[in-house]
Parts: C-alpha cells; structure tokens; sequence
C-alpha cells in the first residue's frame, strides 16, 4: 500500500540527486561518486521493491477471489456427494452401512454440519482419499464428482499462499528493509553536508536539500525581511536573502479596508512566492503586499509593504 515514509524518502533522495547534479567540480558540498552512486542504488531498490508490494497486494485480492469461488463450487459439490450416499436405497445398504459410509467421507454421525472454509477443504481432502478405499463400488462418490472436487480443491492450493498473505508479507519485508537502507542514506547526506564547513548543522546549504538547519541561536522566530519587491507581471514577491534563522518565506496580503490574510507559501530556501497562491486578487482593489521569514516557530516581523492597484479589465 501507499506508504508515507516510503515517499518521503523517495522524495529526499530525488531532491538531493538534483542538487547535486548542478554543484560544480570542487564544491565542498558535491557527493563523492561513490557516495551519489550509492545512494542511486538504494533509491532503485526501493522504488522496485514498493511497487512489488502493490503488485503483490493485487495479487492477493485476486486469489483471494479464486479461492472464494473454488470454496462456494466445493460446498455444492460435498453437498452432491451427500446427497447422494443418502439416496442409495434401503434395499441395497443397511443404515448401520450408510451411517459407516457418511462417517468414512468426513460427515460426524451422518450429519451435514457447518461447513466453514477449513472443514470444506479437509471434507474435500478426505472424499478424494477415502474413494479408492470403500469396498463396494455402488457407495463411492462418482468418478465425476471425485474429479470435479479434485479440480477445485487444486484451485484452493494454488492461491492459498498468496491469498492468506505470505507473498505480501514478504515484498513488505524486502520494502522495509529498502527503506530503512534509503533513509540512513539520506541521513549520511545530511552529514556530510554539515561535516562540509565550519557551518556544521546551521549551514543554509542543508535548505537545498530539505533539510532545516539548525539555528545559531537556537529555536527563535525569524529576523525581519529585507528588499522585498513585487513583479507584477508574475505577482510574485522576491527577497534578496532568507530572513535571518528562517527557513522559508511566507506572501502576506490586505485589500484596502480588509484583514491581513496568507496569500503563499514559499519552498524551503526559495527567494520568491506568490501572491495569489490560494486565491486571485479582485480587480479595481489596492493590495499591501509583505513578506515575513517562517521557521518551525511560526513567522517573524514584516518586511517593507509593497502597494499595488489591480486594474480593472484586461
């Protein structure tokens, strides 16, 4: 099934394969090959390994199928079986031999019983191998019969392992195992990017890579924005560096007369955002527009307020 973890480090490890691919020879901050190359591996692993557990889950569901249809065909059949012990006339068995009879295929004291799947494979089990072993030919279950239940019961075998799980159970190990692979991978990245300068863990260069350095300071809320301009063509906002201990930027917006309100949300280390992420802006209405740092602590002071008049009409 869909496993959030397991996209999360897909996800990691994507991004830093990408960012690493734009780092020039001689940057601190570029994987070894071997490193990069290992990391490729663990992340082909897992993809392959993930998806074998939603093909195995779907080949669970359909033997489970299967079996569920050779179970309702050998309940009929054991039935017809039944059945027709019960009909041999008086005149040729004695109900002391008929009762013998019933008993020899499975059926206690000549009785029908419950039959729940696990009864309906043993009764199935028996009928095949107790036939050759009654002595009058006239208190077998038919030939037909004996090979229609062999047929089902066949079908029963067959999906049984994969139906009752052992399949799915064992492409979840080989995920986990994968998975578990992939995250010390991207959790030996993340070392190395901080053993990588004097930065260590509060370097901003883990950004690129989604990870939240840690602030010098400890846990603060951001310093003030700086430089924030707005591109009206594009309706983004843009700043000339990361507020400082922030990870991310947040577009805020007031229509003339209105409440401030969250207008975007930036990607970790970007630059820009937009203004009108979750919402248009209305036409003939002047905006202020502002910017404010956002870390794990919640937002910092506002930059300087962009004004903007939205036209009316094209």
């Amino acid at each position: 099934m869909p496993n959030d973890a397991v996209s999360e480090q897909i996800e990691i490890a994507e991004l830093i394969i990408s960012v690493n691919a734009t780092r020039l020879a001689g940057d601190r901050f570029k994987l070894l090959a071997e490193d990069l190359a290992e990391l490729e591996l663990r992340l082909n692993i897992l993809r392959a390994t993930d998806l074998v557990t939603l093909t195995a889950e779907g080949g669970r569901v359909v033997a489970q199928g299967f079996m569920r249809t050779a179970f309702d065909a050998l309940n009929v059949l054991l039935h017809d079986g039944f059945n027709a012990l019960q009909a041999i006339p008086s005149y040729e068995i004695t109900e002391a031999e008929r009762l013998g009879v019933l008993t020899s295929y499975g059926w206690t004291q000549g009785q029908i019983g419950e039959l729940t799947d696990a009864r309906i494979e043993s009764l199935a089990n028996q009928a095949i191998g107790v036939t050759p072993t009654i002595t009058n030919p006239a208190w077998r279950y038919a030939a037909t019969l004996i090979t229609k239940i062999t047929t089902e019961l066949a079908i029963v075998n067959a999906n049984q392992p994969i139906a009752t799980g052992g399949t799915v159970a064992a492409a979840f190990d080989a995920r986990d195992v994968a998975l578990e692979k992939l995250t010390l991978m991207n959790a030996r990245v993340r070392f190395f990017y901080c053993s990588a300068s004097d930065a260590t863990d509060t370097t901003p260069e883990l950004l690129r890579i989604g990870r939240d350095p840690r602030s010098p300071r400890g846990q603060s809320l951001p310093g003030p924005a700086l430089d924030t301009t707005l591109d009206v063509a594009t309706l983004m906002l843009s700043t000339a560096a990361l507020p400082e201990d922030a990870t991310s930027i947040n577009a805020m917006r007031q229509a003339a007369g209105g409440e401030p309100e969250l207008a975007g949300t930036g990607a970790p280390g970007s630059l820009t955002v937009s203004v009108v992420q979750f919402s248009p802006l209305t036409p003939g209405v002047t905006y202020q527009f502002w910017i404010v740092g956002h870390n794990s602590q919640g937002d910092g002071p506002e930059s300087n307020h962009v004004t903007h008049a939205v036209p009316v009409g094209p």
